[in-house]
């Protein structure tokens, strides 16, 4: 398949026709949504953007409810380019009233004589007529994976995990997110377009805002970080000191080392380790902004599972430290209505394999806390496997017997009107 700045070229090509195209390409391979977008033609900008990026993430949202209308169209499975055409046109159903369903499925048709042959024509037009009222047919009560538009299992899996509140969970996924600024300079006034929010020092960045003028400086000073007020949870437990050392564990981007610096009063050490890879690019320009003559920042590209003693002497860095920050990666199953296509990538294994590796890394890292320090182990889970329960096995085992658990903090997103996390802080007693 040709590349999407390719295909994407032609300056008649349209924000639906984009977000077919990715579509299509997600279908196909193994790509990430965010992958994708970022790979658009620079010259896509503007509305054909933002229809583009609506369309192709609202035909991800919906596209399992879509699915499961086609399955009494359709007698095989449709080619990866008109299935496409078919989520992208379910989801413009979905978000539209009845009267407007004729001109969405005209267009759909039209525009699909660039993409498709004469025969797939004559198909789509054929199912795209039968595909409102298939849609409609499907029951919340009757189907709630189907209808909110989510894997089988996985529902299952919650109406066993969160029986009293799944459908919230659900519905809660559905929705379109909100996009946050975290500033931490108290004297800073934001800019117009800017809404407070419950929890301090983040606001929700609303259509009026310009990002070129009002948040790109703000940003590049180091002065705010996008991201979602979840993020606050596992820095706020650690609570680093002005002075003290911390290892910053699958650091990247950067996120929480903004807000560890800001804790640390822009003074002390911040060690970031990440695997080798683009992130570290970004990891490194992010960190850039909070380096001084007091913070020192340093970077280790290495595997946590095989850092030694070794890695930290070759660039002159303490063994140990007073604070560790293991944000472990995860399921993601908190971070469905920001990551829709999370749907598409989880598998049933998936939750258990997370949680073997996730138990593997809290050991390594626990390797670095010094004594009296403490580590704090976080995800952007909501699974019990993945949080409690690895903390649990920790404590159990041998080298956890060194720790205590002292503090936790949780998020069920459908509770807290954010993103879902879990973080656990554990002291070292020798």
């Amino acid at each position: 398949m040709r590349s999407i700045k390719f295909s994407l070229s032609r300056k008649s090509t349209t924000g639906w026709d984009a977000a077919v195209h990715l579509t299509e390409v997600y279908l196909s391979g193994d790509r990430k949504a965010d992958q994708l977008l970022d790979e658009l033609p620079i010259e896509f900008i503007g509305d054909r953007r933002a229809a583009c990026q609506s369309l192709f993430l609202g035909a991800l949202r919906h596209g399992h409810r879509t699915q499961a209308a086609l399955q009494g169209l359709l007698r095989k499975k449709a080619r990866a380019g008109v299935e496409a055409i078919l989520l992208v046109s379910g989801y413009e159903l979905l978000d539209a009233d009845a009267e407007r369903h004729p001109k969405i499925i005209h267009h759909a048709v039209e525009r699909s004589k660039q993409l498709i042959n004469r025969f797939e024509q004559g198909f789509l037009n054929a199912v795209l007529r039968k595909l409102p009222d298939a849609l409609a047919g499907i029951d919340a009560e009757q189907a709630p994976a189907a209808y909110y538009s989510h894997p089988a299992w996985l529902v299952a899996h919650w109406q066993k995990e969160f029986p009293e509140s799944y459908r919230e969970l659900l519905e809660w996924n559905q929705e379109i997110p909100a996009t946050y600024l975290k500033i931490y300079d108290e004297s800073i006034q934001g800019p117009a377009g800017l809404e407070a929010t419950n929890w301090p020092q983040f606001y929700r960045i609303t259509p009026q805002i310009s990002w070129q003028v009002d948040l790109h400086p703000l940003l590049n000073q180091g002065n705010a970080y996008i991201k979602d007020p979840s993020t606050r949870l596992a820095p706020a437990l650690l609570a680093p000191q002005a002075g003290e050392s911390v290892l910053d564990l699958c650091a990247a981007p950067g996120g929480k080392a903004y807000d560890m610096a800001h804790a640390m009063k822009g003074s002390g050490l911040i060690v970031a380790v990440d695997l080798p890879g683009n992130r570290i690019a970004r990891l490194d320009a992010n960190l850039s902004t909070l380096r001084s003559a007091d913070l020192q920042c340093k970077i280790i590209k290495s595997d946590l599972l095989e850092l030694d003693a070794a890695t930290f002497e070759a660039q002159d860095l303490p063994l140990r430290y007073d604070a560790v920050m293991l944000d472990a990666p995860c399921s993601n199953t908190g971070v469905i209505q920001r990551r829709t296509d999370v749907k598409w990538r989880l598998r049933p294994k998936d939750i258990a394999q997370c949680a073997k590796l996730q138990l593997q890394l809290l050991h390594s890292a626990a390797r670095f806390v010094r004594a009296g320090g403490r580590i704090v182990y976080s995800t952007c889970s909501i699974e019990a496997a993945e949080n409690q329960h690895v903390v649990d096995a920790f404590l159990k085992s041998k080298s956890g017997q060194a720790f205590e658990l002292e503090d936790s903090a949780r998020s069920l997103p459908w509770e807290t009107g954010h993103d879902g996390a879990g973080a656990f802080r554990l002291r070292r007693n020798s």
